[in-house]
């Protein structure tokens, strides 16, 4: 989702299946995503615009399974985005705004989602010896280039989304925690009285 800085644009990886290398290196991938999690990890998420520097924002993510996950902002704001049962909370603390919706149809934007679903794609090109994958994608839009390169160990290492109007979305994950112990309220939050609740239309 453009406005939190965490949805990629895009509708999967299909048809990467005809190729068997493709198969067993998304596999591979897949496995090792479910067999680490509940995971945690570092994230830096860029913004460039005519290759300009715009923004940087980092923190850490928590991925629970794919339908319980929390993105906490911490610098330069504090910012937390949590994922749970199909529903998404959004909470800016500087602002004192939550914004609350289901996700629907962006569950499939997501970067865990591409990387399990079986729906058709617009997959561009892979390389297995660098372990990316590109994807042009082609919507009402115009198109959208999106890159993925996953490390050594098979974990999403950056992801690199283009959009329709030359705007570059860089997501950089490091320092995985595998098989975490997940605190109790780990997807809840606690909000002050003033803080402004904002129900979104799920698209």
């Amino acid at each position: 989702m453009k406005r939190h800085g965490l949805f990629l644009v895009l509708w999967l990886l299909a048809s990467l299946a005809r190729s068997p290398a493709a198969v067993d290196f998304l596999q591979r991938v897949r496995d090792k995503i479910i067999s680490s999690q509940p995971f945690r990890a570092d994230f830096i998420q860029q913004v460039y615009i005519d290759d300009e520097k715009t923004m940087e924002e980092s923190g850490n993510l928590v991925f629970a399974d794919r339908t319980r996950m929390k993105w906490q902002y911490l610098d330069p704001a504090y910012k937390t985005f949590i994922l749970k049962d199909g529903g998404y909370s959004f909470y800016d603390r500087e602002n004192r705004q939550l914004l609350k919706g289901r996700i629907g149809v962006r569950s499939e934007q997501m970067i865990w989602e591409l990387l399990f679903s079986d729906k058709p794609g617009n997959a561009s090109s892979w390389d297995g010896r660098l372990r990316t994958i590109r994807l042009r994608l082609d919507g009402e839009n115009g198109v959208e280039e999106l890159k993925i390169k996953v490390g050594a160990d098979y974990l999403p290492e950056r992801v690199e989304q283009t959009s329709v109007n030359e705007v570059t979305t860089v997501y950089l994950f490091r320092n995985y925690r595998s098989r975490i112990r997940l605190a109790a309220g780990e997807f809840d939050l606690v909000l002050a009285n003033d803080v402004e609740i904002i129900e979104e239309q799920s698209p």
